[in-house]
């Protein structure tokens, strides 16, 4: 069924519809339920009433079952959908066959058999469909049909029009079916006949009576037969929906099951990937706390570092002082000493100091630079001594040689220039 709707959508119906995957969706939805699963689709040009028709539009032709006084019956109806669908709502027609007749003055059906009632009228797209449409039709037809059988030929007042009164037909009226037969038969008695001719007319009536009675239950026994069978058919339509229904409901639980088993293994995926997750982001925050605690530590050691060189520097700054006051006691000793002394030998032997002099600004620099090379040398020499002797730690050691190799290089680099200065300006 659902081959031949997408079957005629494609091959009559192509670009006829705004939104057919919408209408495939409703249609099929309609004809899986009890209701809707006599409704075959089919193509018709749709005529409205004021005369204008359409190119073929998809028409469900079928039947509608509906429940009165108990009994479940079915109407014949033709269910439209126009182009527009499902902006537009769908146009119903109720199409009673040769024995049936439409209501007069039906609430929710015209004359012509067309379908009114608040569902259409109050149509949305967003909010209504098919199923619903046939759900409220049934109700509403249920509570008032639309349609009663027609009487065949002419109606009598019988057992058989009772039975069929029984299914919701509409019995015709006694005087109507004894009008056929009142107004043929009318004997009257003429003074001139005899007496044999009103025995003759009084056996012809009793006879024609109980013909008339023979055919009255032939067509009681009849319409019980009808009513047997569709009994019968309606007991096999239940235990069908009974069946169908069983097995929609086996599906839903079988959908019900594999559905919770797929939201089950989406939440396990999930939940592990949120679970390597926040075990890759604490151990990153582990590395982030323990190189916190290395840093701070780098930086407690810098400050004690930096504390303990500046009482160095203060040491060595106090040193420096006393060097230089020494050295100026000793200037002042050596001045007083050649003042006092007898002979310029004597005097010159005691003045080291001024057995080098300089005779310009480069090679005063010079001579004051090459001196402190020397101390830097001097200086690694008894450090090396210091460290051999375990006087001093290998830290400190390393330290005071980088220190001192920096000051080296400078030192040393000073001289080059001086040199490559002084041999491009020898004279200078």
């Amino acid at each position: 069924m659902a081959n031949n709707l997408h079957i005629l959508l494609s091959r009559n119906l192509s670009g006829v519809y705004r939104d057919p995957q919408r209408l495939i969706r409703d249609v099929e939805t309609l004809q899986k339920t009890s209701l809707g699963r006599n409704l075959n689709p089919t193509t018709e040009p749709l005529t409205s009433n004021d005369g204008s028709v359409t190119p073929s539009v998809l028409v469900l032709n079928g039947t509608l079952p509906m429940v009165y006084r108990n009994v479940t019956y079915n109407i014949p109806i033709d269910l439209y959908l126009p182009p527009q669908y499902p902006q537009r709502a769908p146009i119903v027609y109720v199409r009673p066959v040769s024995s049936m007749a439409i209501k007069e003055n039906h609430r929710h059906v015209g004359r012509d058999g067309m379908v009114y009632m608040p569902y259409l009228h109050e149509w949305v797209a967003q909010t209504h469909d098919l199923r619903e449409l046939c759900v409220w039709m049934s109700s509403l037809f249920g509570s008032e049909p639309p349609c009663y059988a027609r009487p065949a030929g002419a109606p009598r007042v019988s057992a058989a029009s009772n039975v069929a009164a029984s299914y919701g037909s509409r019995p015709p009226a006694y005087a109507q079916a004894t009008q056929s037969t009142t107004n043929t038969y009318s004997p009257y008695v003429a003074a001139s006949n005899s007496n044999n001719n009103r025995s003759r007319e009084a056996e012809e009536q009793e006879r024609r009576k109980q013909q008339q009675i023979e055919k009255e239950v032939a067509e009681a026994n009849l319409a019980a037969k009808i009513a047997r069978e569709e009994s019968l058919k309606e007991a096999k339509l239940k235990a069908e929906q009974s069946r169908l229904q069983k097995d929609h409901e086996e599906k839903l639980s079988s959908m019900r099951v594999m559905a919770t088993s797929k939201v089950e293994y989406e939440l396990q995926v999930v939940f592990r990937d949120a679970k390597d997750d926040l075990r890759v982001t604490l151990k990153n925050q582990k590395l982030l706390d323990y190189g916190k605690e290395e840093i701070q530590q780098l930086l407690k050691e810098g400050e004690e570092r930096k504390e303990e060189l500046m009482a160095l520097n203060d040491e060595m700054d106090g040193a420096v002082k006393e060097l230089e006051g020494w050295l100026e006691a000793v200037e002042i000793q050596q001045q007083q000493e050649g003042e006092n002394g007898n002979n310029n030998s004597s005097s010159q032997s005691s003045k080291v100091d001024q057995i080098a002099l300089p005779v310009d600004t480069h090679s005063s620099q010079m001579l004051q630079l090459a001196a402190e090379n020397a101390a830097i040398d001097d200086c690694f020499y008894f450090l090396d001594q210091s460290l051999a002797q375990k006087n001093i730690p290998l830290k400190v050691f390393l330290e005071e040689v980088r220190k001192l190799s920096k000051r080296q290089f400078t030192v040393k680099a000073h001289l080059i220039k001086i040199r490559d200065a002084k041999a491009s300006n020898p004279f200078g």
